[in-house]
């Protein structure tokens, strides 16, 4: 099969799937749909049912008093959102924003269309339903930079420890009865489950000769090394924030859940009081009211969006679109972003048949790590997602142009690469980058996406960092296991990087721009210590907050689901305090 093929078997796949969600086959499963009418009146709007939406909602109607709408632009999520196996055919989809890079001429050059899809969940859960399972917190020193932000310390890693642990519920026996059991906890509404196939434990015997430590636990906030991960799949299904946090509620009262529905503006009185939303929904448009707040969890491109189209970011922006100034605010600056580097080793020679895999089970065998040039400092400089395929050309073909979208040329080299041998596939990621991207608006029209410049590698230190770390990581072909039985780096057949010799400074320059694309780690857009203050309330205005992965003041050295779980679940609390209804939060098996 060649990337031509592949393609339009993908194509053919989601078509399949489109005819199925016409069915409603999962229809049963969610609240009903909430008709909401013009000048309707809750406590709090949420808007964006996506992973910090649903949290939100959930623990605030956990007091029956208390009533809630939940405003989701998507919908129901369909069967291959829970089913592992499906995760290639969720992107570029109806439960896909489909978003997509501007060109800025200088990264990601050697895709195929010269621009970056920025995969991003239009569905209940948001991209909790879309995204790659990892579940990983970050590195204490990642939330030491959340405290300076919000010049307040409740947001250190001792003090949002038992956040993490309130959404969890960790079905892992050794880990639990271990010292490490003590940071996890076991009666959240969220399974955690680890990844145990055996194929991996040679490779951390290989990374641990080279020096790295194999630990069995990334999730202590103070480690560094390589492990066999966890991840948010339990009972065989994607625990995503809509099958965690909404599904067990969907019989709550007080819980108004509204799908397909598009928050265009945010409504404020004279005084700079947010008084509601003005949604559309199938082509009519009405104002609904808060009580008390409107909850912004659209998500790290959205949550702008809606904030300049209500008047509230960059004044010159703003007045260049013709909208009235609301608050004068760094709204859509400073967006952070995992860059991911792919890289690729050929190891032995194989010809076992793929066997088929457990769709119910993490896709492909899988280990990460977490180091650092110098690891005496403690934190980690990059991150690594690693996956092992054997004489498997249809997944490494699947992986590279549908979940990368890299060059066809490398996808077929790389496919010719796993014809016979086994393949490991490396996701590379800078830790903490620090190039930052941005988000504009197009037009002040709602329904027009927004401008999205990722900023990759436009501060040149990333750019020296990915090759420094690169080849800090490739040292692992010193390793006996990886010398006995041949296995090396692949060098792909670039043109943009000819005439450079392998393995130099210059050519894994060269190579990092030519073989990137986006983790969909997106975050720090309407970020607490600039837009938002130490509870995440909008300055400038009143009884409007921002709880989203936006929120966050920098990403965190990990996959971000879980850190915006956290950020959720404690903006959850500081709301629930603030209206003196505040009780003990509970965990829901």
């Amino acid at each position: 099969m060649d990337v031509a093929s592949s393609l339009a078997v993908v194509q053919a796949v989601k078509g399949a799937l489109v005819v199925l969600a016409a069915l409603g086959l999962t229809a049963y499963k969610w609240s009903t749909d909430t008709v909401v009418t013009d000048d309707a009146v809750y406590d709090y709007i949420v808007v964006g049912a996506g992973t910090a939406g649903s949290i939100v909602a959930n623990r605030l109607t956990e007091n029956p008093d208390v009533h809630v709408l939940l405003v989701e632009s998507g919908g129901d999520p369909p069967f291959e959102t829970e089913v592992p196996g499906m995760f290639p055919f969720l992107t570029k989809s109806a439960i896909d924003w489909n978003y997509v890079s501007e060109d800025d001429g200088y990264s990601a050059q050697y895709h195929r269309n010269g621009y970056l899809d920025l995969p991003s969940g239009k569905v209940y859960g948001g991209s909790s339903s879309i995204h790659h399972f990892y579940y990983v917190r970050g590195h204490a020193n990642d939330y030491k930079a959340w405290v300076d932000a919000a010049a307040d310390d409740s947001w250190s890693w001792e003090n949002l420890i038992p956040y993490f642990k309130k959404s969890e519920c960790l079905v892992d026996q050794d880990i639990l009865n271990s010292p490490t059991g003590q940071y996890h906890g076991t009666n959240g509404y969220t399974v955690i489950t680890r990844e145990l196939r055996e194929i991996s434990l040679k490779y951390l015997e290989a990374f641990q000769e080279v020096g790295n430590k194999v630990v069995d636990d990334i999730n202590t906030g103070y480690t560094l090394g390589f492990t066999r991960p966890m991840v948010f799949i339990g009972n065989g299904i994607r625990q995503s924030s809509a099958e965690s946090f909404l599904l067990p509620i969907k019989h709550r009262l007080n819980l108004h859940l509204t799908k397909e529905t598009t928050v265009d503006k945010i409504l404020f009185d004279n005084k700079k009081n947010a008084m509601g939303v003005q949604v559309s929904r199938n082509g009519k448009t009405f104002n609904i009211y808060a009580r008390k707040e409107v909850i912004v969890s659209a998500g790290a491109f959205n949550s702008p969006k809606l904030l300049m189209l209500s008047g509230v970011g960059p004044k010159a922006h703003l007045e260049s679109m013709g909208i009235e100034i609301v608050a004068d605010l760094p709204v859509g600056e400073s967006m952070e972003d995992h860059l991911a580097v792919v890289l690729a080793h050929k190891l032995k020679k194989t010809d076992e048949t793929p066997k088929p895999e457990n769709p119910s089970d993490f896709p492909i065998p899988t280990f990460i790590g977490l180091d650092a040039l110098d690891t005496d400092q403690g934190y980690p400089d990059y991150l690594t997602l690693n996956l092992i395929c054997r004489n498997n050309p249809t997944n490494l073909l699947l992986l590279c142009a549908t979940v990368f979208g890299l060059h066809n040329d490398v996808c077929e080299q790389l496919a010719k690469a796993g014809q016979g041998r086994e393949i490991l596939v490396t996701v590379l990621n800078v830790a903490r980058p620090i190039s930052r991207g941005k988000v504009l608006l197009r037009s002040k029209d709602p329904k027009d996406p927004p401008r999205i410049y990722t900023g990759f590698l436009s501060n040149s230190t990333d750019l020296e960092n990915n090759a420094a770390y690169i080849e800090k990581f490739i040292k692992v072909t010193d390793s006996s296991y990886f010398r006995n039985i041949g296995g090396e780096t692949l060098h792909f057949d670039l043109p943009n990087c000819k005439g450079l010799e392998k393995n130099t400074r210059d050519y894994w320059k060269c190579y990092v721009l030519n073989m990137m694309d986006t983790t969909f780690h997106y975050s720090s857009t309407c970020r607490m210590g600039s837009v938002l203050d130490g509870e995440l309330k909008v300055l400038g205005v009143n009884k409007l907050r921002v709880v989203d992965a936006s929120s966050m003041p920098n990403t965190v050295s990990a996959n971000i689901n879980a850190a915006v779980m956290v950020l959720a679940e404690k903006a959850a609390d500081l709301i629930k305090k603030e209206s003196d209804q505040y009780n003990v939060g509970h965990c829901v098996t």
